[in-house]
C-alpha cells in the first residue's frame, strides 16, 4: 500500500512539472493551430515506428518549378504538435548548392502555426515540404535542419537536429514517392 501511495505522489508531481512547463505561449500557438486529423493525413509503415528521433526523410518529387521533400514524422501522443524548422535545407553533395524550405506544400498549411496531429498515436505520418526545384543533374543530397530566428518554439522543443539525411540517392527517393498521395 505504501508503494502505491508513493507511486500516486510521484505521479502526481510529475503532472504538475509538466502543466508548469506548459506557458501562456504554448497555449497561444496551440489555440492558433492547425489541426490535422487522420482523414487529412497519408502514413506510411515502410519506415522505422521512432520516438527518439521522429523526422525522417521519406521521398521526393517535382511539382512546377519547386521540388517536394516529404518527411515522415513518427506521432507518439493522440494530440501532438509537430513543428519544421524554417532552417531546413536541402544541399547539394556534389556541388554545395542549398535549397532552402519555402513552406509546407498543401497550400492550406502555414509555417508560421503549428500543425496539430490528432488521433494519430503510434503511427508515421508524411509532411510535404516546399523548396526551389532541384537542379537536374543533382543526384545525391544532404537535408539539414537548422534553427531558424522565425521558428515556433514551444517550451517543450527540442533544438534542431542538424542532420535529417546526408548522401540521399534523389532517383531513390524519387522511386518511392511514386505513387503516394500525401494529402487526401
Amino acid at each position: 500500500m505504501k508503494r502505491l501511495s508513493m507511486f500516486f505522489v510521484v505521479a502526481a508531481m510529475a503532472v504538475v512539472t509538466f502543466a508548469q512547463t506548459f506557458n501562456e505561449n504554448d497555449r497561444k500557438m496551440f489555440n492558433e493551430g492547425q489541426v490535422l486529423t487522420e482523414s487529412d493525413l497519408q502514413f506510411t509503415e515502410d519506415v522505422e515506428w521512432n520516438s527518439a528521433d521522429p523526422k525522417t526523410v521519406y521521398s521526393l518529387h517535382d511539382e512546377g518549378d519547386e521540388t517536394i521533400l516529404t518527411m515522415s514524422h513518427s506521432i507518439y501522443w493522440d494530440s501532438q504538435w509537430v513543428t519544421f524548422s524554417k532552417g531546413i535545407v536541402i544541399v547539394d553533395s556534389e556541388t554545395g548548392d542549398r535549397y532552402h524550405v519555402r513552406d509546407y506544400a498543401d497550400e492550406g498549411l502555414t509555417m508560421d502555426k503549428l500543425l496539430i496531429v490528432k488521433g494519430c498515436n503510434g503511427k508515421n505520418v508524411l509532411i510535404p515540404l516546399k523548396f526551389p526545384k532541384l537542379k537536374r543533374k543533382v543526384e545525391y543530397i544532404d537535408v539539414y535542419s537548422y534553427d531558424h530566428k522565425d521558428d515556433l518554439k514551444p517550451s517543450n522543443r527540442k533544438k534542431c537536429r542538424t542532420c535529417l539525411g546526408e548522401r540521399l540517392s534523389v532517383k531513390k527517393l524519387r522511386n518511392i514517392h511514386k505513387g503516394v498521395k500525401v494529402y487526401k
